[in-house]
Parts: structure tokens; C-alpha cells; sequence
């Protein structure tokens, strides 16, 4: 039986935890809530339009164009990027046609304030273009990505200066071989060795223009080849001519004064050498100038119709795509290059190079946005699919490591030809001065005049129409 005490015990026991149970728990302090972040807007963005137009005329130079669309890819995730309220939306042509019709296009859109952002094009037109306005300086763009442009190739850039500053962007560069039909000149009697060497003869100056002719006529003699077909120049108006000058001694443009040059002994001679081949070795066909482009290429991606003639490193490629349905080892086995022979005994071989450039318009509304689609494109993975594809030669000395360019047997067979380059100038005056040069080629070679007569008339027109800003030597 429980004692009185205990029970009395259990029961304050009872009383005493009930009355804890029952009063009630301190109240918590509240935790603040953490504060929520006004979400910062997103700017607007707006989107630009740009144009770019650019031009072959070869088929497989189409990465001109490729190559800016791509770079406007990547310069609108950059600006994203960089938080900016623009995004660019370019619309960019290529043109196979003639680039006379070509630049006409461009001047009469120029002048009427209608021009592209963007214009692709030979650099003998940075002079006409930046003196008539049409196209603006990119020094000061040009030092805000110095680590871009430090990478092109110096040898360029005066191509893209004038009056001390620059006004373009090198796209690509390329050279002007002398190319010959080994399978012609085995059939001649040369051997494999006697081939291999010719590069070096020409390099060393030991294998002149006037040593080809004499190949070409012995080819012609002996039933080789037709008459005519011993020596093919370019077969419409074009500076590749220029390299026969240059071969001779040619200068066009005094390195000091910047005026334009003629050199009468060297241009006489220029003009006697296309007389020559013409109407007294009969290595190149009367009537010559005017032929079909396609007739022309049809003829001597062949090789084993044409002995020798002179082209564009671009050509290889072109003649691979368009005339040998892919088939390059074609070329390896029957065509070989060299350097444009020199003249004569003494003189030196050279390479006429004609780099084309990408220029900024003074029509464009957003010119910094159109000069850093340019510097997206300046880059060894673009332009070297373009050299790769096209035959042209780099621009960047990053270019000549990137392993798809070394991988190139052609480009990397003819790179040396660039340390051997001449280029026509940049003189405002140089069209009207290109076309008195020219008109006076083409009737010697029309057999209309003489060169002796073709000079004098040069010299006469010259003096009329720039005055002072030629220089006769």
C-alpha cells in the first residue's frame, strides 16, 4: 500500500509538470528576410544594317564575302557580351562579273551617297577613293586592336597607306607565276631534272623572258606546239602586262616624291618584248586581246596545249575547281611555276602583286561597327580557309604556322614568290596614267603602231593629261 508521503510526492510531481506544460513559449525573434534584388534592365537592343559588297571575279574567292558574314556572327557575341545595345544584321554580295562594271557601281553609289558600309577591292584604289571622299582613315580604329593588326604581314601595309595614313584593311595577297607544261617540255627533249631546275634559273635571273620566247618558238618549230600557243599572256586589260616593265627595270612611282613614273627604256622594251612575241617569234597568236576568259582558262589548265603563260596564283585553284572537276594532282603531274623570268641578263625575276583590301565608307552610319566586322575576318582561321580554297597567299604571319596553311602544297611551294613583290601604286592620278600605258600596249600588239611610236605617243599623252604628277625618265 503506497504511504501517504509518496502519493503526496506523485502528485506534486503531476502538478509540477502540467504547470510547465502549460505556460506558454517565449516568442522568437523574427530572422529579417533577405532583401530581393531589383533585376537590372536589359538595354534595348537595336539592330544594324550593314551592306558589304565584294568581288572575285574568280568563282572560289567567294570566302571575300563568307568571311564577313561569318565575322558579323561573331562580333554581335561580343557585343553581347560587352553589355552593348547593337547587334548587326549584314547583308553582303560577291560579284563574279568585271571589275571595271564592278567600281563603276561603287563610284556611282559613292557619289550619290548611297555607298556600302563595306567595299572590297583592289588596293590602287585607296588613293582615287580617299581623295574623292569616299572612303575614311582607320589609323585611329586601327590602334584600338593592335594585337589583331600587329599580326599582318608589314610588306602589306603600304599597299593600304597613302598621304601617310591608312585607309584599308589587307584581305589577301597573291603573286604572278610564269607557268610551263612539263608534258610539253618533255616533248621538247627536256628531261625531269632539266624541269626541276627551271625555278632555280629563273631565281638566279639565268632564264630570261627573251630565253622563253626562244623555247617557246623551238616548241613551235618542231611541231610541239601550234603556232601561237608558245607563249599565252593575260588576254584583256589587266597589271599583270606590268610584270614585262618591271622585268625590264620599270618604276611607276618615285618612293619620294609619290608622283607617277615612266622609265622610257624600260616601257620601250616592255613594248618591244609583246611586239616580239607577237609578230616576230609568232609564240602568241594575232588578235590575241579580247579572248574569252573561258576560253583562255579551258586552254591552259590543259597543259598540253600552251607551252608557257603567265597567271595568278589564284588560278591553280580555279583551274581545280571549275576546269578539273577537283582533279589537282592533274596539275602537279603536267604544270610547273616560276617566278616572272627578268628581261634581260643582269635584271632581276619579280612578282607583280596586287593585294585587295576591305575599306570603310564615308557613307557608313555605324563605321566603327563595319571596321570590327573587318577585324573579326582578320583572323588565321578565316583567312586561311579563304587562301586555302582560293590560292591566294597570307596575310598574317600567324597564317604561315596555322596548320591547314602548311598543309597547302601549293601555297606553301610559291610563298617565297612574295619576297620578289612590285605593286602598281597608289596614285590618285593611276587611272588615267594606266590607260594611256594601256592603250599604247594594246595597239602594239594589234600591230597599229610600232613601240617606237607607241612610247612617243606614252610620252606625249602623259605629259598632257598629269602635268607635273608624272615623272619621265
Amino acid at each position: 500500500m503506497i504511504s501517504k508521503k509518496i502519493a503526496f510526492l506523485v502528485v506534486a510531481l503531476v502538478v509540477v509538470l502540467i504547470g510547465s506544460a502549460c505556460k506558454p513559449a517565449p516568442t522568437p525573434t523574427p530572422t529579417p528576410k533577405p532583401a530581393v534584388p531589383t533585376p537590372t534592365p536589359k538595354p534595348k537592343v537595336t539592330e544594324v544594317k550593314l551592306v558589304a559588297w565584294t568581288i572575285g571575279p574568280d568563282e572560289p574567292s567567294y570566302y571575300r564575302r563568307d568571311n564577313l558574314i561569318d565575322a558579323a556572327k561573331r562580333l554581335n557575341k561580343k557585343l553581347e557580351e560587352e553589355g552593348s545595345p547593337y547587334r548587326v544584321k549584314l547583308e553582303a554580295t560577291f560579284e563574279t562579273g568585271d571589275w571595271g562594271d564592278y567600281k563603276s557601281k561603287f563610284m556611282m553609289a559613292a557619289e550619290a551617297k548611297e555607298a556600302p558600309d563595306i567595299i572590297l577591292s583592289g588596293h590602287e584604289d585607296v588613293a582615287p577613293w580617299s581623295d574623292a571622299g569616299f572612303i575614311i582613315a582607320l589609323d585611329d580604329y586601327i590602334a584600338k586592336y593592335k594585337d589583331v593588326y600587329d599580326d599582318v604581314i608589314p610588306a602589306l601595309w603600304p599597299a593600304c597607306t597613302y598621304k601617310g595614313k591608312k585607309w584599308a584593311i589587307p584581305q589577301d595577297t597573291e603573286a604572278r607565276p610564269m607557268y610551263h607544261s612539263k608534258t610539253l617540255l618533255k616533248k621538247l627533249g627536256w628531261s625531269d631534272d632539266e624541269i626541276a631546275a627551271l625555278p632555280e634559273k629563273v631565281k638566279k635571273g639565268e632564264f630570261t623572258l627573251y630565253d622563253m620566247l626562244e623555247v617557246a618558238k623551238e616548241a613551235q618549230d618542231k611541231g610541239v606546239v601550234e603556232p601561237g600557243y608558245g607563249y599565252w599572256t593575260r588576254p584583256r586589260k589587266g597589271g599583270d602586262f606590268y610584270a614585262v616593265y618591271f622585268a625590264f627595270g620599270g618604276e611607276m612611282q618615285d618612293p619620294e616624291t609619290g608622283k607617277l613614273v615612266l622609265v622610257k627604256d624600260a616601257f620601250l622594251k616592255h613594248l618591244k618584248f609583246h611586239y616580239d612575241t607577237v609578230f616576230t617569234y609568232k609564240t602568241t597568236p594575232e588578235g590575241f586581246i579580247g579572248t574569252e576568259w573561258k576560253d583562255w582558262h579551258t586552254t591552259v589548265s590543259a597543259a598540253d596545249k600552251v607551252l608557257f603563260w603567265n597567271g595568278g596564283t589564284w588560278h591553280w585553284a580555279e583551274w581545280t575547281i571549275k576546269y578539273l572537276d577537283g582533279n589537282e594532282q592533274h596539275l602537279w603531274d603536267n604544270v610547273g611555276f616560276t617566278l616572272f623570268p627578268a628581261g634581260e641578263a643582269g635584271k632581276s625575276p619579280v612578282e607583280l602583286s596586287h593585294p585587295l583590301v576591305y575599306m570603310v565608307t564615308a557613307d557608313s552610319k555605324y563605321p566603327e561597327l563595319a571596321f570590327r566586322i573587318i577585324t573579326e575576318a582578320t583572323c588565321p582561321e578565316l583567312n586561311t580557309r579563304h587562301s586555302v580554297e582560293s590560292g591566294h597567299l597570307a596575310i598574317l604571319k600567324s597564317q604561315l604556322e596555322y596548320p591547314k596553311y602548311k598543309e597547302a602544297k601549293f601555297l606553301s611551294e610559291a610563298g617565297y614568290m612574295v619576297e620578289y613583290a612590285v605593286y602598281q601604286p597608289n596614285h590618285a592620278k593611276f587611272g588615267p596614267y594606266d590607260t594611256i600605258l594601256w592603250t599604247a600596249l594594246s595597239a602594239v600588239m594589234a600591230g597599229e603602231v610600232t613601240p617606237e611610236e607607241a612610247l612617243d605617243i606614252t610620252v606625249e599623252d602623259l605629259k598632257k593629261e598629269l602635268g607635273d604628277e608624272v615623272i619621265i625618265k
